[in-house]
């Protein structure tokens, strides 16, 4: 059974209090004098910290080693050099995700052994120019979804794809990639079993894989590492755990799924995650909605987004690519970037949170942190009616904090980019003071003190 990030409880309460005297004017061996002393010494000091956060720093869970950048809706998005260092460089993402045409809008597949470069295009130039300011970005080829149009007439019949023709068209585009210096790292077959006609059941999936086995033998190219089932949310007609029971699981190296905010389906997110074994768990199209005529809150929808990802980094989660990424010069985008950049080679660690940790509530105080080496990124969502002054954080473990605390927080009142500010971090470096507003989204950058 896999094993589920668990959110530690501390002996320690909730608040607890620092640098409290620790002397008595009643002690009959304190002498007058030194009465006196610890008198004028206690009128100096700084102010008791409540502590509301304890992050614990040796409760760890995944690696989160894939931070992908999906093309599969806009391909011409990193067409040029100043576009692509954005993504790449600047923001740090490590890989593309990348569209296998053949639908009816990009037909770029009409017979066996045939490809229609033009179709592949727009997509061609913006993956070349990606590699020329990365080259070892890592590339995930996915099946573009278009409705029931998705697959070409020659790969199907009337109940759905037909896994030997199948195999022959993605052999045929994993060719074509490779002629065109482009190595295919990730596969995906499937994209939205409910939204498409191919019917990928787990045994046409299976029979498919065996077949572009073949092919990769024969026809002498390597078969890229298989990522499945990426269907509209997890657990839908118990595909993963028959593709497992059918001892058909070689034929799935990765676990990916689609996650809306609208819905977050956890109980059935760890019903799949049970099935798959040590198999690593990718957030392939996670959602941050962008603002709409029926929802305009940015910070409601920016707050719905980061509790979707952390419902599957709770879980394990090791790699994620948005849907819908940009470098608009708008608040989503800011704060699609605070949530996302540090978290590559980072690992989830467990904090206590005031209002509690769990994350299926909304509009209260959501939080997590993230540690990388020893850094570590606080995250607070704060959608309440309860603006929270002088919150106390700590690290457990008598670990300090140094001095140099800065947190960037975005309000109504701040421009795009947020208000930058320093914690308040106590005489001992014990624990950091924020201020934390109603309707604000904190992070905050910690180092542990060597």
């Amino acid at each position: 059974m896999r094993k589920v990030l668990a959110r530690s409880v501390f002996v320690l309460p909730l608040f607890f209090l620092i640098n409290c005297s620790s002397g008595s004017q009643d002690d009959p061996q304190i002498t007058e004098e030194e009465q006196q002393e610890e008198q004028n010494g206690n009128q100096n000091e700084e102010p008791t910290i409540e502590i509301s956060s304890i992050i614990n720093t040796s409760d760890q869970g995944k690696l989160i080693d894939a931070f992908f950048f999906d093309l599969k809706g806009w391909p011409d998005r990193t067409n040029t050099v100043e576009k692509a260092t954005a993504y790449f460089v600047n923001d740090g993402m490590n890989g593309i995700r990348i569209s296998i045409y053949g639908d009816i809008q990009r037909p770029a597949h009409p017979g066996p052994g045939v490809v229609v470069e033009s179709q592949y295009e727009p997509m061609l130039t913006s993956i070349t120019t990606a590699l020329s300011v990365k080259p070892d970005l890592k590339i995930f080829a996915s099946k573009k979804l278009r409705s029931t149009n998705s697959f070409p007439d020659w790969v199907k019949d009337g109940t759905g794809i037909i896994p030997k023709q199948y195999a022959i068209m993605l052999a045929d585009f994993i060719e074509f990639m490779n002629g065109k210096g482009i190595t295919i790292d990730y596969l995906g077959i499937d994209n939205e079993f409910v939204y498409n006609e191919g019917n990928i059941t787990p045994e046409k999936y299976h029979e498919t894989i065996f077949e572009l086995r073949v092919l990769a033998s024969t026809r002498g190219f390597d078969l890229p590492i298989l990522v499945g089932y990426e269907d509209f949310g997890p657990n839908k007609r118990n595909w993963v755990q028959i593709l497992m029971e059918s001892g058909w699981g070689n034929d799935m190296d990765i676990y990916g799924t689609h996650y809306y905010p609208q819905f977050r389906p956890k109980d059935k997110l760890i019903t799949d995650l049970n099935s798959i074994g040590n198999r690593p768990f990718w957030a392939t199209e996670p959602h941050w909605d962008q603002v709409k005529t029926e929802n305009p809150d940015v910070f409601l929808n920016a707050e719905a987004a980061m509790v979707t990802l952390w419902d599957q980094t709770d879980l394990g989660m090791t790699g994620f690519m948005w849907w819908n990424y940009n470098l608009e010069d708008e608040l989503r985008t800011r704060l699609m970037q605070a949530a996302s950049t540090p978290l590559l080679y980072s690992r989830p660690i467990s904090m206590t949170d005031i209002d509690g940790e769990d994350l299926t509530e909304l509009g209260k105080l959501q939080s997590r942190a993230f540690i990388k080496a020893n850094q570590i990124t606080v995250y607070f969502v704060n959608m309440s009616d309860t603006s929270y002054t002088d919150y106390g954080i700590a690290l457990s473990d008598h670990q300090k904090i140094a001095d140099n605390v800065v947190y960037t927080q975005w309000r109504e009142t701040t421009t795009i980019d947020g208000q930058q500010l320093s914690g308040t971090v106590t005489s001992d470096n014990a624990a950091v003071q924020v201020n934390l507003p109603k309707r604000s989204i904190t992070k905050i950058d910690l180092t542990i003190q060597d």
